[in-house]
């Protein structure tokens, strides 16, 4: 029988429900959290790396659940649940998320879920990628869409408008095309950028250099994967650069306005209004 790691009573703010106020307003929730791990490891050695680390997924929770807006407890217990299960040693968990006062006459009203690792299928996830091209641009963005929405395991969901942006870095070479994706998939990301992203830019020419401000027929990147904070490889995700150029966070704006960037706190829209938009202009005759 496996043992229980306790979390209890994180009282965090979030939005969540279905009418105009709670889509305005933060509510207070509450969560209980049981994780279901052998623990007799970390018991024998009373080291850190044979034991589940609960900081670790209750800092995620906390930052999922701040960053968050759902119509439906049921939704917000079942990320949690997710985050709760990313952890190979958690092998189950039960999730009660309640919002206190929701409810006249009843101190709270609440869900409470319990999953195993065998039973968990992983809910899809929303994905924002970028795209970009400086090499017959306009052909190779509609192909990178186009496989894009060819590829099993994700779905298009939408695409943002093209922007013509001078290169950064490097100066002396034409302008870029960039865009910004929203697919729905249930790959992990590791899986979704070296199982489809990769495939899709070499497909289509993309010649790695060290020099990263190099040409390029396609440029395919995850700027945020829901309201994870990982690294990949070398890459960090969110994407840095959302908070740093323009042709990355506009597109990304376009798409999803009041998505609230999970390290930051701020919308998508006031991080790219912040940036400077010389340079950067809307092409209304490409469309992808």
């Amino acid at each position: 029988m496996p043992d229980e790691i306790l979390i209890r009573d994180l009282l965090l703010r979030t939005f969540v429900g279905i009418n105009q106020e709670e889509r305005e307003k933060r509510q207070d929730v509450l969560i209980n959290i049981t994780l279901y791990a052998d623990t007799r490891d970390a018991g024998r050695s009373d080291k850190i790396d044979d034991a589940v680390n609960y900081r670790t997924i209750t800092k995620n929770v906390i930052r999922m659940v701040e960053a968050s807006r759902f119509y439906l407890v049921e939704r917000l217990a079942a990320e949690v649940m997710s985050l709760c299960l990313a952890d190979a040693r958690v092998e189950a968990a039960r999730v009660r998320v309640e919002k206190p006062g929701a409810l006249r006459f009843a101190r709270s009203v609440g869900v409470e879920i319990a999953r195993s690792r065998q039973e968990l299928t992983r809910e899809p996830t929303r994905v924002l990628v970028t795209v970009g091209s400086n090499i017959d641009p306009v052909a190779n963005l509609r192909a990178g869409v186009r496989k894009l929405r060819e590829q099993a395991g994700l779905s298009v969901v939408a695409v943002s408008p093209v922007y013509r942006t001078p290169p950064v870095g490097k100066v002396d070479q034409p302008d870029f095309l960039n865009a910004a994706v929203a697919v729905q998939t249930s790959l992990p990301p590791g899986e979704l950028k070296t199982g489809v992203l990769q495939p899709i830019e070499e497909a289509l020419g993309r010649v790695r250099t060290a020099d990263k401000n190099a040409p390029r027929t396609i440029d395919l990147d995850i700027a945020l994967y829901g309201y994870e904070v990982l690294d990949l490889g070398s890459r960090h995700i969110p994407d840095p650069d959302i908070k740093k150029h323009a042709h990355i966070a506009r597109p990304l704006a376009d798409l999803a306005p009041h998505y609230i960037h999970p390290e930051t706190g701020e919308t998508l829209e006031e991080i790219a209004r912040q940036l400077p938009q010389a340079g950067i202009e809307l092409q209304d005759d490409v469309r992808l």
